[in-house]
C-alpha cells in the first residue's frame, strides 16, 4: 500500500503505477540530513522508484505554487547536494508534468479497470483481432467484435494496464483512439 501527502503525490501514483520501466515503487522510502544556511534539517522524499534497468531514482513531486516560491531553489539545492553525496539520484517532479489533463485522465482510467486476474474472453478476443489485423481504433473493433460499446473500452483499459497494447494517452481515450499490440504481447498471444 502506498501512503501519501497530497492529491498531487496521488495524481503521480498513476503515472509511476503505468510507466513501462518502472518495477515498483514506494512512498517516503528514507529520511537523510541535509545542510541550509549552516543548520541541518532532515529530508523524506516523497518516493523511491525502481526502473527494470536496475536504477533506483528518489522523486520530490512539488506544486507550481511550491516550486515558485523565492526560498525552493535555496533549499532543493541543499537537498540534491546531500542525495548526491549519499550516492542517491533526486528529481523534481513539478505539477505541470503531473496533471497533464488527457494523460491523467486516460491514467486514470486505466486503473479503474486495470486487473491481475487472468485474461477474460473478451480480451481475449480482442488480442487475437489485434494480433491478425494489427492497429485499429476503437470504432473499428466495435464492428469487428459483438462487443457493446460499454465493454469494449474497460476491455482495452485493462489491456493497456498490463501493457498488452499501446496507444497515444496524450489524447483522451475516445470511440476514434487506435490501439496496437504491444511489442512483447505479441510473445504471450
Amino acid at each position: 500500500m502506498i501512503t501519501v501527502e497530497s492529491a498531487l503525490e496521488c495524481d503521480a501514483c498513476y503515472h509511476f503505477e503505468f510507466e513501462k520501466d518502472i518495477v515498483r515503487f514506494c512512498s517516503q522510502p528514507i529520511r537523510f540530513p541535509y545542510y541550509l544556511n549552516g543548520k541541518q534539517h532532515t529530508y523524506v522524499p516523497d518516493f523511491l522508484v525502481q526502473f527494470d534497468s536496475q536504477e533506483y531514482v528518489l522523486y520530490e513531486i512539488k506544486s507550481s505554487d511550491a516550486v515558485s516560491s523565492t526560498d525552493f531553489r535555496a533549499e532543493w539545492d541543499a537537498k540534491m547536494q546531500a542525495a548526491d553525496q549519499l550516492g542517491l539520484e533526486l528529481e523534481l517532479v513539478k505539477e505541470k508534468d503531473i496533471r497533464k489533463k488527457a494523460v491523467l485522465k486516460n491514467l486514470k482510467l486505466m486503473y479503474r479497470y486495470a486487473s491481475v486476474d487472468g485474461l477474460t474472453d473478451n480480451q481475449k478476443l480482442v488480442l487475437s483481432i489485434f494480433e491478425k489485423v494489427g492497429t485499429q481504433s476503437v470504432k473499428t473493433l466495435l464492428h469487428t467484435t459483438s462487443l457493446a460499446p460499454k465493454t469494449i473500452m474497460p476491455v482495452l483499459c485493462n489491456l493497456l494496464s498490463r501493457n498488452l497494447l499501446e496507444t497515444e494517452l496524450d489524447v483522451t481515450l475516445s470511440i476514434e483512439s487506435k490501439f496496437e499490440l504491444a511489442y512483447h504481447a505479441k510473445k504471450i498471444i
